[in-house]
């Protein structure tokens, strides 16, 4: 029986001993615990608060999905807090509308605006649009297109755009189309001027047809243009108009080549931050160059490249007049490199990426006294199961945020450095004290093997002595 105790004590004291925790440091980190720190400006006095967050808190934590990092009071005490992506709901459905037009000819003599009488007859879902002027009798010897009126009074919403559709021409062309807008078709305010283009490029078809737009409800719109080819006609003109989440928030970066990937040659770009990504563009400096090229992220989870977009991008100038290719949208993923593999064109043309997210938010709970700071970035907390996402990442906070959503707007100030950037990473300097108790731990074990093989030796030796005994 004592020999059993004696083993029973070894194992219990060697599992206490590594069982004890470290009394120098308490389990919950503290903010020092962090490498950096960014003020919370309030402007008010809430039960809980709202900061949209900068690309500055991206680039200062370890984890992607910010869950190093936490909201403490003025005494030093952490407070419920939770991270909200942007929704991955619409942010605006884009719609159109074919809006009646008809051209306004012009003679050897200038037709003030004046004299415009426009006649729209609507019946059912038969239009009629006419357009007549008070010229003299008879008819001139030539006549020209000088503008295109539109009718835009069966839109309610305010056009943010119009798509331009147009009859085939003979050669390619880049000219440039401006609108004006009016509600009597006499007094007439700029609305916006764009390129529009139909030619091949290095074996591409590059068509502009889009005229962005100040947003407007003007009942009538006035096209003109120049350096357009003498028989371009207007076969149909779309209205554009969007419905959504008013206030929408985004944000780009223009980033220059970092890095090259010596396996394909593609090209790295370095965000040094992992906002959710839904929007890129390739800009090319140089004019008239076109390329061809995929676009890659990295998976911070796996470790990888993959694919997330393939196209044609372009910048074609003809004198003042430029088409570029615009920003095209990718499913909203984290990453902070981004790689472009050129696969036609001139493979060393000078480019930059754009980058476009919508910003995270972040809410928290005002508990305890102000002013409340943001740390971010340690990275013990990944082997310690993130202890702020654990204890606050869910639960009432993110209850409350959807109740009513009435958080009070804060802001954070300038980041600045609370542990340092030695938080960053884990000390892989050795723990003399996790490696006594271990080595005692082990060292036990073999004690307990020895001990349990002399027992079993003396029994069976008893065992024997008792049988020869007995005969």
């Amino acid at each position: 029986m004592r020999y059993l105790i004696l083993i029973l004590s070894t194992c219990f004291l060697g599992g206490s001993a590594l069982a004890q925790p470290d009394t120098g440091k308490p389990d919950f980190p503290v903010m020092q615990d962090y490498a950096w720190g960014f003020p919370i400006v309030v402007q008010e006095e809430s039960s809980f608060y709202s900061v949209r967050l900068p690309l500055d808190v991206n680039r200062s934590v370890t984890d992607p999905d910010l869950r190093d990092a936490g909201v403490y009071n003025a005494d030093g005490v952490a407070v419920p807090r939770v991270f909200q992506p942007a929704s991955d709901d619409v942010e605006q459905i884009e719609r159109s509308r074919q809006l009646p037009f008809v051209p306004l000819l012009n003679s050897s003599e200038a037709v003030d605006n004046e004299d415009i009488q426009l006649l729209f007859e609507r019946r059912g879902d038969y239009a009629k649009l006419e357009l007549s002027t008070d010229e003299a009798s008879g008819q001139p010897a030539e006549r020209s297109l000088r503008y295109y009126i539109v009718d835009t009074r069966e839109i309610d919403e305010a056009i943010e755009a119009l798509d331009l559709f147009w009859t085939q021409v003979e050669t390619g062309f880049i000219g440039q189309v401006t609108v004006e807008g009016s509600d009597d078709l006499r007094t007439w305010n700029a609305l916006g001027t764009a390129s529009v283009a139909d030619l091949n490029e290095q074996s591409t078809s590059i068509v502009q047809r889009r005229v962005q737009l100040s947003k407007t409800t003007s009942d009538y719109l006035r096209l003109s243009w120049n350096e357009l080819p003498e028989d371009w006609r207007l076969a149909e003109i779309n209205g554009v108009y969007t419905l959504g989440v008013p206030g929408i928030i985004r944000e780009t970066i223009e980033l220059a080549q970092s890095d090259i990937d010596a396996a394909d040659g593609g090209r790295i770009f370095s965000l040094d931050g992992t906002p959710k990504i839904d929007r890129l563009r390739i800009v090319l400096p140089e004019t008239n160059t076109v390329i061809a090229a995929n676009i890659y992220l990295w998976s911070e989870s796996q470790h990888r490249w993959y694919s997330v977009m393939q196209g044609t991008w372009h910048h074609i100038g003809r004198g003042d007049n430029v088409v570029e290719s615009g920003a095209e949208k990718i499913a909203r993923a984290r990453s902070s490199r981004i790689k472009v593999v050129v696969t036609h064109g001139r493979p060393d043309a000078e480019m930059k990426l754009e980058i476009g997210w919508r910003p995270d938010t972040l809410l928290f709970l005002a508990q305890g006294p102000a002013p409340y700071t943001l740390a971010t970035g340690r990275a013990a907390d990944a082997t310690e199961g993130y202890p702020q996402q654990r204890t606050y990442g869910v639960g009432s906070i993110a209850s409350l945020a959807a109740g009513d959503g009435q958080a009070s707007v804060a802001t954070l100030g300038s980041r600045y450095s609370l542990g340092g950037t030695g938080q960053l990473s884990i000390d892989e300097s050795t723990d003399w004290r996790t490696v006594i108790l271990w080595l005692g731990l082990v060292l036990g074990v073999a004690f307990v093997g020895f001990m349990a093989t002399r027992i079993l030796r003396e029994t069976r030796d008893r065992d024997t002595t008792g049988k020869s005994s007995v005969q």
